[in-house]
């Protein structure tokens, strides 16, 4: 499989180059960690809430929060696209990748449909209080996006497209 032009001009940019040096790619790979605990740490927990769990915490505080799991995902979508440039046919062809990208869009349109539908009812849900049923399966789905988000994510090296001069040679 010839690369295409649009992987040849990845691997041809400064942060590709970047990205092959020595620390670069662990340095990322330690960066994407540390985001996603920020993101699972804060979003993962406010979800937990949000279904009910821990309900003697008011669900405002959990989501003062949110700009931490904010701050987490902009760390890994920067490390993430880090990632790709760097080897893009590692991504591009790679199932588990699509899954990845698959779940971060569900858990996207989740979060979208949450604070647009559903955050004026559950923003003032004190200690004890119950957020809405909506609100709850908002709140699961986010947590099976996020973990599918992961576990796409941690498939990746698993799941690598073979480079190889023939179709029929896996390990060439």
């Amino acid at each position: 499989m010839s690369p295409t032009a649009f992987e040849l001009w990845l691997k041809s940019t400064w942060l590709a180059d970047f990205m092959h040096t020595a620390w670069a790619w662990p340095t990322a790979e330690s960066l994407h960690f540390f985001g996603l605990c920020l993101l699972m740490g804060t979003v993962g927990v406010f979800d937990l809430r949000l279904i009910g769990l821990a309900k003697q915490i008011p669900l405002p505080a959990l989501h003062r929060l949110i700009p931490f799991g904010i701050g987490g995902f902009i760390i890994n979508i920067l490390t993430g696209i880090s990632f790709f440039t760097a080897e893009p046919d590692q991504y591009l062809y790679n199932p588990s990748f699509h899954t990845k990208m698959l779940f971060m869009t569900l858990a996207g349109v989740n979060v979208l449909l949450f604070y647009t539908t559903m955050f004026k009812k559950v923003r003032n849900c004190g200690p004890g209080d119950q957020a809405p049923m909506p609100a709850r399966i908002m709140g699961a789905a986010s947590l099976v996006f996020w973990i599918g988000v992961i576990s796409g994510g941690r498939l990746l090296t698993f799941f690598r497209p073979p480079i190889i001069s023939c179709p029929w040679c896996w390990f060439s």
